[in-house]
Formats: C-alpha cells, sequence, structure tokens
C-alpha cells in the first residue's frame, strides 16, 4: 500500500485537502445542525478523490452512504458477545450459522456489501485512469501494475478501500472536547489568530507555529484512539516477552488503549492535555518511523509494517480541520445541557466512535463568513471541477441499493 500510494505532488493533495476543508467550514455555516454528517463527508471525499478520482459533494453521495453502512456493519459485527473468536478457533467456521447465532450469515452480507461499495468505486477510478483522468490516483496506479503486482482486480478493489472508514470520529471527538473545554478551545484560538486574521484561513504551513493546534491532534488521538485494541500482527520468528515463549506465526495484538493509559508514559492519562506534546516538534508521520517505541508520540496509527498507510493525509486533514473550524466558529453546549466526553460519550468495540450530540455553532464575525464564501466559489473553479463524481461516473449496471 504504501508502494502504491499516489504519486501526486505534494502540491497537488494539499489544494485538495485546503479545498475539502473549506467545504468543511462552509458546509458548518450553512447547515450547522449536521456537523457530525459534514466531518464525514470531508474525511470521506478527500480519500475518494486520492484513490479514485472522484468527490463526495453531499453526506447523501453514494459513497458516503457506502461507507457508513460499511462503518456500522462492521461494528455491530465486531461487539464485544456478538462475535465468534473464529481467529483463534477456526473451526468456528464450521459450525452451523445457528450456533453462532447468524454471525456467519451477518458477516457474509457485509462481505458482500463490501465487494459492491469498494468494487463499485475501484471499477470508476480503473476507468478514469483509462481515458486520462486523474491518472494519480491509486485505483489507476494498481491497475497500471497489475502485471507485475499480480493483484485481482477485488483485490485492487480492497487495498483502495484501506482508510475509507477513518478520520471523522476524531474529528467530531475533538468538537466534543472543545464543547466541554472552553479553555482549551480559547487558548487554540488565540494561537490562530496570533497568525491569521480574518481573511485569511490557516494553512498547512502554518503547522509548525501553530504548537497548540499539533498538540490537540496528537492528544485527541492519544486519549480517544478510534481503534483501542490495536490489529493482528504475525511473529516473523520465534521471540521471548517478558519470560513468555512466543513461537513463530503466532498472533500478536497489541492493546492501543493500554499503552495510552499507561501512567508511566503519559502523566494523568485519563485528562485531555494537549500540553504533554508542546515540545513535541515531530510529525506524526516522523514519529510512526521511531525505531524506539518509548519514543513515539502515540500508536493510534498502529505499528511495525501495518502502520496505516495514510498517517500523513489523515494528520494534515485533521489539522486543517481542527485549525479552520476553530479560526471560523464558536463551539458551545446548549443552553441547559452538559456534554460528556467520558468512555459513556463513545461506543463501539472495534472501532470507537462519539456518540450523536448536540453544539451551538457561530460563526465568529461576518467578514469570516465573507471569506468563507470567497473561498469556497475559489475552491469550486480551481480544485472541485478537476474531479468526478459516483453518480456521474457510474455504469448502468452498478447496483446501488447499498446507497438506500
Amino acid at each position: 500500500m504504501q508502494h502504491y500510494a499516489p504519486r501526486m505532488a505534494k502540491t497537488e493533495y494539499f489544494h485538495l485537502q485546503e479545498a475539502e476543508s473549506v467545504q468543511l467550514v462552509y458546509d458548518f455555516l450553512h447547515q450547522p445542525q449536521r456537523f457530525m454528517e459534514h466531518v464525514m463527508r470531508y474525511t470521506t471525499s478527500v480519500v475518494t478523490c486520492l484513490n479514485y478520482g472522484v468527490r463526495c459533494t453531499t453526506y447523501e453521495d453514494p459513497a458516503v452512504r457506502g461507507i457508513e453502512r460499511i462503518m456500522e456493519e462492521l461494528s455491530a459485527l465486531n461487539l464485544a458477545g456478538a462475535k465468534p473468536p473464529v481467529e483463534a478457533f477456526p473451526w468456528l467456521w464450521y459450525l452451523p450459522d445457528w450456533v453462532m447465532m447468524n454471525w456467519k450469515s451477518r458477516a457474509k452480507k457485509t462481505g458482500e456489501l463490501m465487494d459492491k461499495v469498494y468494487g463499485d468505486l475501484a471499477h470508476i477510478g480503473r476507468k478514469r485512469g483509462i481515458n486520462g483522468l486523474n491518472s494519480n490516483t491509486l485505483a489507476n496506479k494498481l491497475r497500471e501494475s497489475e502485471h507485475h503486482s499480480g493483484l485481482t482486480q477485488r483485490q485492487q478493489a480492497y487495498t483502495c478501500g484501506i482508510g475509507l472508514e477513518g478520520g471523522s470520529d476524531i474529528v467530531a471527538g475533538a468538537i466534543c472536547t472543545m464543547i466541554k473545554d472552553p479553555v482549551c478551545q480559547k487558548r487554540a484560538r488565540d494561537e490562530i489568530d496570533s497568525l491569521c486574521d480574518e481573511e485569511t484561513l490557516p494553512r498547512w504551513e502554518d503547522e509548525q507555529q501553530m504548537p497548540f493546534i499539533r498538540a490537540m491532534v496528537k492528544e485527541v488521538l492519544r486519549w480517544r484512539p478510534p481503534i483501542p485494541a490495536g490489529l493482528p500482527h504475525r511473529l516473523e520468528q520465534d521471540d521471548y516477552y517478558e519470560g513468555y515463549f512466543l513461537p513463530k506465526d503466532s498472533t500478536i495484538i497489541y492493546s492501543t488503549w493500554a499503552i495510552h493509559s499507561n501512567p508511566d508514559r503519559y502523566d494523568e492519562p485519563h485528562l485531555f492535555k494537549p500540553e504533554r506534546f508542546l515540545n513535541d516538534r515531530m510529525s506524526m508521520t516522523e514519529s510512526a518511523a521511531q525505531a524506539d517505541p518509548l519514543k513515539r508520540d502515540h500508536f493510534a496509527f498502529g505499528a511495525g509494517r501495518r502502520i496505516c498507510p495514510g498517517i500523513q493525509i489523515a494528520e494534515q486533514d485533521m489539522f486543517l480541520a481542527f485549525s479552520r473550524l476553530l479560526w471560523a466558529f464558536d463551539f458551545s453546549p446548549p443552553s441547559g445541557m452538559h456534554v460528556d466526553t467520558d468512555q459513556s460519550a463513545f461506543f463501539g468495540e472495534t472501532v470507537r466512535r462519539p456518540k450523536p450530540f448536540q453544539a451551538v455553532i457561530k460563526p465568529r464575525s461576518e467578514r469570516r463568513v465573507a471569506t468563507i464564501e470567497r473561498e469556497m466559489e475559489i475552491a469550486k473553479q480551481n480544485v472541485f471541477s478537476l474531479y468526478g463524481s459516483y453518480k456521474q461516473d457510474r455504469l448502468p449496471s452498478f447496483d446501488d441499493s447499498w446507497a438506500a
């Protein structure tokens, strides 16, 4: 996946991310009550542009709805007590479905849904590449190298599907935290205002001059990691750990939550404290490459060979979302209401997501509103016009029932 990452110039995907984050702020301005849906559209559209060359213009876009359904189904399948331990005991696959409470049939339906969503999007990306459109997408690069790589079209589709389900929960969790902690919100906003006036949106090149915003991004991922259990790894050789013998080919699953909650590593780990990362000048990508795990900032993107291949894109997405939303809006709880940020405010076993919550979102000034409107028109003309859409590029043979 790292090898086939879209080889577009950094400036090209910077322009894409900045344009998509402009629409994020624009959507918050015009439909603030749907803010969680806007975040889902934003994070999904960046990845579909990079992987397939198609944008998601609204939350109702078939690609967004399809990805949302996949997330819901995977979360339900992996709830504690709902999933049989089929990885540890493969013979369970041979039991009748009714013995496992119809889990196998539900897993099969989810797999069919993933085949359709990933397959349709990959087909669009391949077709656009053949026609000379968005030739730098991951789908097209995989198509061009399939004779060398040996990947089937289905394998290519799933490779492109990696990363489609992540990111929105992190931004939503940050909004929840800003509402809960107005002091932190003000500190972040003061840092932004020291660099950006009312007619200038924060940009990625401002990141090094916004250490508190960068620290916020890292702390949200440490404090509420979206995948608390981590991903399974396989040992390539015999090993020992604290006196335990671990034979070759053993499955190892590290607990992200346990690492992030270790008081020897993080002071008062249960608290949201961006200050803990203020002196950390490394990007998350640089930190993840450290050979010494004690020098890592966090493990939200995984470790080893299975580390998330989209870590750099995700870091930029989150910085732009955090900084631009705080530049544009004041966030507060509805009158008389309390916003929770403890564990009860999140749900999901495999993927932790914030429960729906309400927020009062108000633009900070009319000049900022005018800036948002102006930047949206520029994004439409200079960036959005370069990409297709699912509805525009779909084939008549596509079964869109998954997007209903």
